[in-house]
C-alpha cells in the first residue's frame, strides 16, 4: 500500500460572532473576509470561483444536515480540488444563512483525499462543519496520510445514469456517499474532458447546470432541481473566442504582472465581441456579485477596472462602487498599479492596440460631462484623470483636453464662421446638450450662473487646465477665483477666455475700489481714490468706537476682539461669532448649493468622527484644554451656537444639527479656497483638518496676556 502526507488547507465564511447561552453562537453580520485561514491569501482561481457563485446553495435551502460540494478548480498558476461544507446558520434577528467551509488541497484529482480525511476525523460520521471559534493558524494546515484511492463498485442502476448527459440527478431514494458522487463525476469528467463537479445531499443550487453529478438530500429537492435544471438553457449562442476571453481576463486578475498576450486578446477581442456578451462573460467571473455584495478583493478591483476599460458606458458605476468603500483606500493602488502594467503592455502592441485606446478614449469624453447629472463623483473623476501612470489619465492629457479647448474655442462666435473648422468632441450627445446649454452666455454675458457646471470647474481646477477651468467657473458661479484668474488675463477686472467675458471674484474693498475708481462711470485717478478709502474708514472707525462706548461689556463681545488681535500672522482671518441662529445667514459667503449639502450630509458620519477624534482629542492629548478647543473652533466657524455635544453622535445626530455644521464648514472652506475648494464636509488628514489642528495649536498655545477685560478663563 502506497502512502503519503497531503497538506488540506481551509478557510471560512467570514462573520462576527457571539456566543449564545446554549453554547451555539449567532452571526452579527458578515465581514467581508475569510476567517480561519490555514493559508495567507486564498487562490485567485478558488475565490474567482466563489465569487462565481460555483459552490452556492440556493439562500434558504441550506440544511441541519450539511450538503457537501466538490469541484475541481482550474486556471491560474495553480490547479486545486476544493470541497465546500455548507450548513444552516443564523444572525442575530432570526434569520437564517448558508455558511461555508472550504477544504481544499493543490491539483486536480485529489478531491477524494480531502474526502477521506473529512470522514477520518475523530467525530466519525460527523462531519467538520462551520465554526467561528475554531482557531485555525496560516501556515499550519491539515496534514492526512492517505493510501491508494477508495473504488467503489457501482450499482447497475448508478451505472446506467451514467449514459446520461450531465448534470446527473441521482434518485433520493437511491442509496450513495459522497464518495460514489466523486467516482461517478470523475468518470464523466474523463468522458467529457471536464473539470469534476459534483454535489452530495443538496437541496438547492445557483448553478446546477455546472455540475456533473448531484445527489439530492430528499424527494422535494430532487423535484425542484430537475425543475431548475430544465428551466435553465443548455445552449447559449456561441461567443466568438469566449475561451481565449475567458482564460485571458482570468490570468489580468489573478496576478500583479500583466502578460503581453493576455492583453492582446483582450485587444483583439474588443473588435468581435458584442457588449452584452462581455457584460455575461465579466458577470461569470463575479463582477455583478461584487458590485452588490461589495467585494474589494484585488481579483475584483482588476475584473472591475477591466471592465470599466472594455464597457466605457459601466465607468461611472465603476467609480461609484470604488467610492462606497470608504475610509480604506488599497483597491485604488491595486486599480493603478493595474491600469500601469495595461499601459505599459499596451505600448508592445503593433499599432498601440488602436481597440483598448478608443474604448479609454470613449471613457473620458463620457465621465465628464456626467459630471453634471452625478456630482458626487467628483473626487473620483478627479483621481482617474489625474494620477500619473493611468490609462484614463493618458488619453485625457495627450487627446481629451485638446479637443475640448480645441471646441470651445469654435464656439466663439467669431471663429465658428470661419470656414473648414470642425467640432472634434461636442458632436458626442451629452456634449452636444452642453454646448446648447452654454451657448446663451456670448449672447447674454449677464445670463444667469448655472450651479450644475460648478463640478465641471472644479475637476478642471483640479487637473491643472485653467483656461477651461475659468471656463467653467464663469458659467457655474457667475465668477471665477482670483489665482485662476490671474493665470488666463492680462490684468483689470474683466478678462476673456474663448470669446466669453469673465468676472473676477473680489472681496468687499476690491469691490468698493472698483466702483469708486469707476465713479459715475468717469476713471477716478488712484491719488484720489485712496484718499477716499482712508477717509471712509477712519469715519466708520470712529462711529464703530462711539458705538461700542455705549455697548454694556459682554464675553462674546471681548472673546471676538481678542480673537481678532490674536490672529494676526495666523492663517486664517479674524471672525465674529456672535450672532444668534437666526442670524447665521449674516455670515454666508454664497447659499451652500443642494447636491454639496446632500453629499455633505451622506458624509456627516466621517466629518463627526474626523472632529472629534483627529481635531479635538488630539489637540486634548497635546494638553489642551477641550472646552476651549471647542469654543475656538466655534469662533474659527462663525457661530457659538453650534452644538458640538450633538454633532459627535456622528449619523444619530440631528438634522438640524448636520445642517448646521455643514453650513459653517462649507462657508469656512469658501473663505480659503486657496487651501480647499468648499465641501460642507471634512475628512481624514485633509488640508482642512491639517490647517485647523495648526490654528487651533497656535492659537491655544499661546494665549494672549491677561487684561482687565479678560477674566481668568473667561474663554471656556
Amino acid at each position: 500500500m502506497n502512502s503519503a502526507t497531503v497538506k488540506i488547507h481551509e478557510f471560512s465564511t467570514g462573520i462576527q460572532a457571539e456566543r449564545t447561552s446554549d453554547g451555539g453562537w449567532v452571526s452579527r453580520g458578515f465581514t467581508g473576509q475569510y476567517i480561519n485561514k490555514t493559508l495567507d491569501s486564498i487562490p485567485a482561481n478558488v475565490e474567482s470561483a466563489i465569487s462565481n457563485r460555483e459552490f452556492a446553495v440556493s439562500e434558504g435551502a441550506s440544511r441541519d444536515n450539511p450538503a457537501i460540494i466538490g469541484r475541481e478548480v482550474r486556471g491560474g498558476d495553480q490547479d486545486w480540488s476544493v470541497i465546500a461544507v455548507v450548513t444552516k446558520g443564523g444572525d442575530d434577528r432570526g434569520r437564517s444563512a448558508s455558511m461555508y467551509r472550504y477544504f481544499l488541497c493543490e491539483g486536480a484529482g485529489n478531491l477524494w483525499k480531502i474526502l477521506a480525511w473529512i470522514y477520518s476525523q475523530p467525530q466519525g460520521e460527523k462531519i467538520p462543519v462551520f465554526n467561528p471559534f475554531e482557531t485555525k493558524v496560516v501556515g499550519q494546515p491539515n496534514e492526512y496520510q492517505v493510501g491508494n484511492p477508495l473504488v467503489v463498485p457501482l450499482k447497475n442502476e448508478l451505472q446506467y445514469l451514467l449514459k446520461n448527459e450531465a448534470p446527473i440527478v441521482i434518485p433520493s431514494v437511491q442509496p450513495c456517499t459522497a464518495f460514489i458522487v466523486n467516482q461517478m463525476a470523475t468518470e464523466k469528467a474523463i468522458e467529457n474532458g471536464q473539470p469534476v463537479a459534483w454535489a452530495f445531499q443538496a437541496e438547492a443550487l445557483e448553478q446546477p447546470r455546472s455540475f456533473l453529478v448531484i445527489q439530492p438530500a430528499s424527494e422535494k429537492a430532487e423535484q425542484l432541481l430537475h425543475r431548475a435544471i430544465a428551466s435553465t438553457p443548455q445552449y447559449t449562442a456561441p461567443i466568438t473566442g469566449e475561451y481565449e476571453i475567458k482564460s485571458a481576463i482570468k490570468g489580468l486578475i489573478s496576478r500583479e504582472n500583466v502578460k503581453l498576450e493576455q492583453v492582446q486578446a483582450i485587444e483583439t477581442a474588443l473588435n468581435q465581441v458584442q457588449d452584452s456578451d462581455w457584460e455575461v462573460i465579466f458577470n461569470a467571473q463575479g463582477a455583478a456579485q461584487a458590485r452588490s455584495q461589495g467585494i474589494y478583493s484585488p481579483q475584483m478591483v482588476r475584473l472591475l477596472t477591466l471592465r470599466a476599460i472594455v464597457l466605457p458606458e459601466t465607468l461611472p458605476e465603476f467609480l461609484s462602487w470604488m467610492q462606497k468603500r470608504g475610509k480604506q483606500e488599497d483597491h485604488y493602488q491595486v486599480s493603478e498599479t493595474f491600469q500601469s502594467e495595461i499601459k505599459s503592455s499596451i505600448s508592445g502592441i503593433a499599432g498601440n492596440a488602436q481597440n483598448f485606446t478608443l474604448k479609454i478614449t470613449q471613457g473620458v469624453k463620457l465621465i465628464i460631462p456626467r459630471l453634471i447629472e452625478q456630482p458626487e463623483l467628483l473626487e473620483n473623476v478627479v483621481w482617474l484623470l489625474s494620477f500619473p501612470s493611468g490609462l484614463w489619465k493618458h488619453i485625457y492629457s495627450q487627446q481629451v483636453v485638446l479637443d475640448i479647448d480645441h471646441d470651445l474655442s469654435l464656439m466663439n462666435p467669431k471663429v465658428r464662421q470661419l470656414p473648414n473648422l470642425h467640432s472634434k468632441i461636442i458632436h458626442h450627445e451629452k456634449w452636444e446638450k452642453l454646448a446648447n446649454d452654454v451657448k446663451v452666455y456670448w449672447q447674454d454675458r449677464y445670463y444667469p450662473h448655472q450651479t450644475q457646471y460648478q463640478a465641471l470647474a472644479e475637476l478642471f481646477d483640479k487637473l491643472e487646465s485653467p483656461k477651461i477651468a475659468a471656463f467653467f467657473y464663469q458659467i457655474g458661479y457667475g465668477e471665477v477665483p482670483k489665482r485662476i484668474f490671474a493665470e488666463v488675463s492680462n490684468g483689470g477686472r474683466n478678462s476673456n477666455v474663448y470669446g466669453l467675458t469673465l468676472k473676477k471674484q473680489v472681496s468687499f474693498p476690491e469691490s468698493l475700489l472698483f466702483l469708486l475708481m469707476e465713479l459715475g462711470g468717469i476713471f477716478v485717478p488712484l491719488v484720489i481714490v485712496v484718499p477716499l478709502i482712508l477717509l471712509t474708514f477712519m469715519v466708520g472707525l470712529l462711529g464703530g468706537k462711539a458705538l461700542f462706548e455705549k455697548t454694556p461689556y459682554s464675553l462674546e463681545t471681548n472673546q471676538s476682539t481678542t480673537t481678532s488681535d490674536n490672529s494676526k500672522g495666523d492663517s486664517f482671518p479674524a471672525q465674529t461669532a456672535t450672532q444668534s441662529p437666526k442670524d447665521r445667514t449674516t455670515n454666508i459667503v454664497d447659499p451652500i448649493p443642494q447636491y454639496i449639502e446632500e453629499e455633505a450630509l451622506k458624509k456627516f458620519a466621517e466629518t463627526s468622527r474626523v472632529m472629534n477624534k483627529e481635531v479635538v482629542n488630539e489637540l486634548v492629548q497635546e494638553g489642551l484644554d477641550k472646552q476651549q478647543i471647542i469654543s475656538e473652533l466655534k469662533l474659527l466657524f462663525q457661530d457659538i451656537n453650534l452644538d458640538y455635544t450633538d454633532a459627535i453622535k456622528g449619523g444619530k445626530a440631528k438634522e438640524t444639527t448636520k445642517k448646521e455644521w455643514i453650513n459653517a464648514i462649507y462657508q469656512y472652506q469658501s473663505k480659503n479656497p486657496e487651501k480647499t475648494l468648499p465641501a460642507g464636509y471634512m475628512l481624514s488628514e485633509k488640508s482642512t483638518v491639517q490647517e485647523l489642528r495648526k490654528y487651533l495649536k497656535k492659537k491655544l498655545s499661546n494665549p494672549p496676556p491677561q487684561n482687565f477685560n479678560t477674566p481668568p478663563g473667561g474663554r471656556g
